[in-house]
Parts: structure tokens; C-alpha cells; sequence
């Protein structure tokens, strides 16, 4: 496939007598409006390219170039065990300096409820089987009553929306996630769009965050690094780079709400309808991620990163201020 940004080629031009004396300038004219038109066509694929947020750089051979994307059917349920990993500082006047340490492993369920016209899915996530530690304390083992989350993810593998938090919401992460981890699926090109080893592009995307003000705001920039086997399937890596800058507002009351009165009395969180909490600062992940060519199935991420956020606190009993989170973070997610 050739490159959709390149410089079409030049009509030939037609065949006309010898010009006269007189008019031997002039008869360059048309050839110099032919040049400034096609420079004009050009400029304008490359902006509308800039104005979509996507910007494909061609490193591979056309030969081996195909559409990359994920593939959803209404029913459709997978299984994943997913590891996350936390190494963390929590900074505050009120609490001083404190260790925030966690290894949580999860045996999480899609189930597809829905597919749009336009490919993206409504997708339920469950919680089947948990363990591990936070701070050295073993957590819970039994998920409890936390009800199941709904995500939407569109076939470029961008998800839209993730509940607000980590995927799947305090629940899945024992309260320690926070907006931006959502993005387990790889960053994929526009749908249609023929890629092949070596091929890299970038994306700037929103993701809803539906329990305050704001939104969450990623650029992406991915690499389809080669093929290679999983299993008995050939699949595709995808390298991602992705940067996360948050300025949104989590209001209690809109989460609490959501989540339901059940819910809301499991995790002892009565009493805080007031509060809210104001992020700012800034998370970076690279993730790698094997996607089924042929069936156009997530098979498996691996994501690291850093983070470096700032946490307002009102409207909750006994404390406001401010709190500064720092540290590490890792995700492996893996189908069953």
C-alpha cells in the first residue's frame, strides 16, 4: 500500500503543437499551477490526518501491510487473569510520608452485551477470583458485592469509557487505582488502515470520566513491532507509548450513586457523599500487546510505568488538603 500522505504523481502533460515565439514563456505557466494544486491536496491530507489525531509513519514493506483491530460479537465472554503491581509514596501534611505497596492478582470475565454500528462494544467486567497484598496485608479473597463494570471499547482498541478509574473501579484495585489505568487494550490504527512491522502512529484521545468534571486525555504512540507465535496462533505486538496528564474533579456523590447502596455499605464508603477529590500531574505506561491476527482477539498485555500525581481532598470528616502519590505501577494481563 503506498503511503496515503505522499505527493500524488504528476498527470503527463498532453500532447500540443510546438508553442510560437511569442507565447514560449506563458506555455510554462500550467505546469507551475499543477505543481502548487498537488502541494495544496497534500497540505490539506495532512492536516485533516492532524485534525482526526492520527499520523501513520511508514517503516515496513506494503507487501506485508493489513488492517489491524479488535473484533467483538455480542456475547462473545473471555477470561483474563490479570497482575497488577504497586510500588508507591504517599505524601501528606495530615499522614506524613507513608509506603503504598501492592500485588494484586485477578481472574477478571468480559462478556460483550452490545456492538454499535461502528464496531465499539459495550463490555461487562466481573470479578471471579482475587488475591494478594497491600502493604503486606493479604486482601480479601472473596470479590464481595461489588457489582460488575461497564466499559466501552471501539475496535481500535481505544477504551471510551472505564467507569471513571482503573478498569473496573476500586473494586478490581483495592481502592488504589486511579484515572488513566483503564487502558488495557492495545492503541491501534484507524479501522481500515493497512500496517506492517515496522509501521508506527499516534493518536490523542479522550476517555469519559462520568463522576465529575473533566475528561481523561491520552497520547498514544504505537509501533507494530513484528509477528510471532502464541500458542498455535500467529500473533501481532504492538508496542505503545502513552502519556496521561489529569485535571478532573471525582465527586463522591456521582460515584456513590453509581455505584449502589449494596455496594456503597461493603466498602464503608456511607458518610463521604461530600467529598471530592481534584487530581493533577501526570502518569506514562509503555505497554506491549499480542493481538490474534486472524481472529482479531486480545491475547495479552504487558504495561509499565511511572506516576507522579497531586490529590486535593474536601468535604471529608477530619481531614482536607492536599496529597502527592508517587511511584511505579505494572499490569500483565493474559487470557485464560
Amino acid at each position: 500500500m503506498s503511503d496515503p500522505l505522499a505527493s500524488p504523481p504528476l498527470p503527463a502533460p498532453p500532447d500540443t503543437p510546438p508553442p510560437r515565439a511569442w507565447s514560449s514563456a506563458p506555455a510554462a505557466q500550467p505546469r507551475r499551477r499543477g505543481i502548487g494544486l498537488v502541494a495544496g491536496v497534500v497540505a490539506v491530507l495532512v492536516l485533516a490526518a492532524a485534525a482526526t489525531g492520527f499520523v501513520l509513519t511508514r517503516g515496513g514493506s506494503d507487501a506485508e501491510a493489513q488492517p489491524l483491530a479488535l473484533a467483538f460479537v455480542p456475547g462473545q465472554s473471555e477470561t483474563y487473569q490479570i497482575h497488577q503491581t504497586m510500588d508507591g509514596r504517599i505524601e501528606a501534611d495530615a499522614l506524613g510520608s507513608q509506603p503504598l505497596q501492592m500485588d494484586v492478582t485477578q481472574v477478571l470475565t468480559w462478556e460483550v452485551l452490545s456492538v454499535d454500528d461502528d464496531g465499539v462494544a459495550t463490555v461487562s467486567l466481573s470479578v471471579s477470583e482475587m488475591s494478594g497484598t497491600v502493604n503486606g496485608i493479604p486482601i480479601p479473597q472473596d470479590p464481595g458485592t461489588m457489582p460488575p463494570i461497564e466499559f466501552e471499547v471501539a475496535p481500535d482498541g481505544r477504551i471510551l469509557s472505564a467507569g471513571g478509574l482503573a478498569l473496573g473501579g476500586a473494586g478490581q484495585t483495592q481502592g488504589f487505582g486511579f484515572p488513566g489505568m483503564g487502558q488495557l487494550t492495545p492503541i491501534l490504527p484507524d479501522g481500515g488502515t493497512a500496517v506492517a512491522p515496522g509501521d508506527s502512529w499516534t493518536k490523542a484521545f479522550s476517555q469519559e470520566f462520568p463522576y465529575g468534571d473533566g475528561t481523561i486525555e491520552y497520547t498514544a504512540t504505537s509501533t507494530y513491532a513484528r509477528n510471532e507465535p502464541v500458542g498455535e496462533v500467529e500473533a501481532a505486538v504492538i508496542v505503545t507509548e502513552m502519556s496521561v496528564p489529569l485535571d478532573l474533579t471525582l465527586r463522591f456523590e456521582d460515584l456513590l450513586a453509581a455505584l449502589g447502596d449494596e455496594a456503597v455499605g461493603a466498602t464503608g464508603a456511607a458518610g463521604f457523599e461530600d467529598a471530592e477529590i481534584v487530581y493533577g500531574g501526570s502518569g506514562s505506561f509503555t505497554q506491549t500487546s499480542w493481538v490474534d491476527l486472524e481472529a482479531q482477539e486480545l491475547l495479552r498485555t504487558d504495561t509499565t510505568g511511572d506516576f507522579d500525581l497531586t490529590m486535593g481532598f474536601g468535604g471529608i470528616p477530619g481531614f482536607e488538603g492536599q496529597m502527592a502519590f508517587v511511584g511505579t505501577f505494572t499490569q500483565q494481563l493474559e487470557r485464560r
